[in-house]
């Protein structure tokens, strides 16, 4: 769905994966015995609609951050660290009702280990309030924050470029209150309830 663009179940899994292969394209290799590869400050504004609640949002986003990306001895298997912020309005034409998601967290891929092959063992920690619905009025109606470890293999595919396939979650811990990030969260219920749809 749309919004999970940067909902914590998907920004780390598909969102970093793309934010790698740009800083990595902006700025280029470096040589071999460096570390970090690239960095980057980004900003932006995007606008689109979606209906897969079975009525129409719009959505005006703003967001900004800082991107680093760091690459394992052997060049195959790339760590990302993003500190973000992003503000989505979600509004429903038909009824004229809005509400705010908005997010400030740092997503912080601590560790890479080589399994065998092209597979990777990696370590990811998003710390801080990565999910916040305010309703019309500002007032906050879910709020997920603290601390979500994600332990995953990965398969890197052996092209020494970011990116890659997600084989396997092994282990997630959540700590702090993520009402968001449960599997029984009901998004579409609550657009619904907050755009009056």
């Amino acid at each position: 769905m749309a919004y999970a663009r940067r909902h914590p179940r998907s920004f780390a899994a598909v969102g970093l994966t793309a934010l790698a292969v740009l800083v990595l394209l902006a700025f280029g290799t470096r040589p071999a015995g460096a570390t970090v590869i690239g960095q980057e400050h980004y900003s932006g504004t995007d606008s689109f609609s979606f209906d897969d609640c079975g009525f129409t949002l719009d959505v005006e986003s703003t967001f900004h951050g800082h991107a680093l990306l760091r690459v394992l001895a052997g060049g195959q298997a790339f760590l990302a660290t993003d500190k973000y912020w992003y503000e989505d309005v979600y509004t429903n034409p038909d009824t004229g009702g809005s509400f705010v998601i908005r997010g400030s967290a740092l997503f912080h891929e601590t560790k890479g280990t080589l399994v065998e092959g092209n597979i990777y063992e990696f370590v990811q920690i998003e710390a801080g309030q990565p999910f916040v619905v305010y309703d019309s009025d500002g007032n906050v109606v879910v709020r997920d924050r603290g601390v979500i470890r994600s332990t995953i293999l990965f398969d890197t595919l052996g092209d020494s470029q970011p990116g890659g396939e997600l084989v396997e979650v092994l282990h997630t811990s959540v700590s702090g209150p993520h009402p968001g990030f449960a599997d029984d969260f009901d998004f579409c219920g609550l657009a619904a309830e907050l755009t009056g749809a």
